[in-house]
């Protein structure tokens, strides 16, 4: 194969938290009195976190923090949002493993999507999954690429990053490694080597051997 190893990126990439992830958060707008359609929070979701919580706080009075505060204590009283893989990426992260690939996580999120992959059913078929917490710095920084590299003796040019932000992307090329930019529409500003609108194009991408 022509990648032997897959560090992916979870919210919007394997799993597709983000529709979710932005009723929750209107639902906490709605409490506090504030409307917001799902189109403009999904479009700043699928930047990055930061930046919806930020926008948030400018179209409420509040700091991009106090607003990441309510929704965290939302989702504590009411759970993390229920989200499911995306198409095909069960079938893939398989067939990678069985044809000897190795699959890998690093993601902002926390020990929560340790819940999403049991109840999928798809924990057994990553080596590592790590997230930045207190350890390492947040994407576009390599720090947790590095560390998966590193500790499991990665080959750079044979390890592709996967993610659906350009902040995945940079992470990867930072820390040598290619990297796959998963979305909806082509981009024509990305440092991406490759995208995808869906996970049956891995297949030829990474090399991997017919059934």
């Amino acid at each position: 194969m022509r990648y032997e190893n897959l560090i992916w990126d979870f919210d919007g990439t394997l799993f597709d938290t983000y529709p979710p992830m932005c009723r929750d958060l209107q639902t906490v707008m709605e409490e506090q009195g504030f409307h917001f359609e799902t189109e403009e929070l999904l479009a700043r979701f699928q930047t990055s976190r930061g930046e919806v919580l930020a926008y948030c706080g400018e179209r409420t009075g509040q700091t991009a923090r106090e607003v990441d505060t309510a929704y965290r204590a939302w989702v504590a009283e009411h759970g993390q949002p229920k989200a499911e893989p995306f198409p095909a990426v069960k079938t893939f992260l398989k067939r990678f493993q069985a044809a000897g690939g190795r699959n890998f996580i690093f993601t902002h999120r926390s020990g929560s999507v340790h819940d999403y992959l049991a109840e999928a059913g798809l924990t057994h078929l990553f080596t590592e999954v790590t997230s930045c917490g207190t350890s390492f710095a947040r994407k576009p920084d390599p720090a947790g690429n590095l560390y998966l590299i590193q500790k499991h003796g990665l080959d750079p040019a044979r390890t592709l990053a996967v993610g659906d932000r350009e902040l995945d992307i940079l992470a990867g090329k930072r820390a040598g490694t290619d990297a796959c930019l998963f979305t909806p529409h082509l981009v024509a500003d990305t440092a991406a080597d490759y995208q995808i609108q869906d996970f049956t194009q891995l297949d030829a991408l990474v090399g991997l051997p017919a059934d």
